[in-house]
């Protein structure tokens, strides 16, 4: 008998629904990631950046700030809507990440934030697509929750609950390095990585 995949829960139904509420949602939920955007930030420094997944534009609005070239790509009308909104004038396409619609070295910085770590996502057939727009002596950043070798009853538990809500953790190191990159590691909080890797 064939298994049943259980159904997915973080749809572009389910972001369109939350659009309106995702930034405040997120801020209670998931704190972290609030600050895995920062840091990214911090690391922009002039030129052009495309945020994958984009969302609400948060990350594209502090690197705009900074005086970036802001792009951003997401599959959601509900999330480029806000993204919009928060920072009219980027240009922020409706498009997959497995497709990145702009040429190979295209762009300084290539980001993406809490983007990858659904069960059903190939990460690294984006970080493929990542590392192909983005030029030669440019950045790629990832920020995500890692795969450890050992865990602690707590995560464990993190582990468990967060796989109901169709995300778990993975190897992004073993990723990057399988494409002959060795990232830089920051470590923010409990295990919540970020990753840069200069192409």
């Amino acid at each position: 008998m064939k298994k049943r995949e259980r159904p997915r829960i973080w749809t572009i139904k389910t972001y369109n629904r939350l659009s309106r509420y995702y930034d405040k949602f997120m801020k209670f939920v998931y704190p972290i990631g609030e600050k895995g955007r920062v840091r990214i930030a911090e690391k922009l420094i002039s030129g052009s950046v495309l945020d994958v997944a984009c969302g609400t534009g948060t990350l594209l609005e502090m690197a705009g700030k900074r005086g970036l070239e802001c792009y951003g790509i997401d599959l959601s009308y509900g999330m480029i809507a806000e993204a919009k909104k928060k920072i009219p004038g980027t240009e922020i396409r409706r498009a997959s990440y497995y497709e990145i619609p702009y040429p190979e070295d295209r762009f300084n910085y290539v980001v993406a934030t809490n983007a990858l770590s659904g069960v059903h996502i190939d990460a690294k057939k984006v970080l493929m697509e990542m590392i192909r727009v983005c030029r030669v002596g440019g950045w790629i950043f990832i920020a995500e929750w890692p795969e450890a070798e050992t865990l602690t009853f707590e995560e464990r538990c993190i582990v468990w609950f967060a796989s109901l809500t169709d995300d778990a953790p993975k190897d992004y190191l073993r990723m990057f390095r399988d494409m002959g990159y060795e990232p830089e590691v920051d470590v923010l909080g409990k295990r919540y990585y970020v990753y840069a890797v200069r192409k």
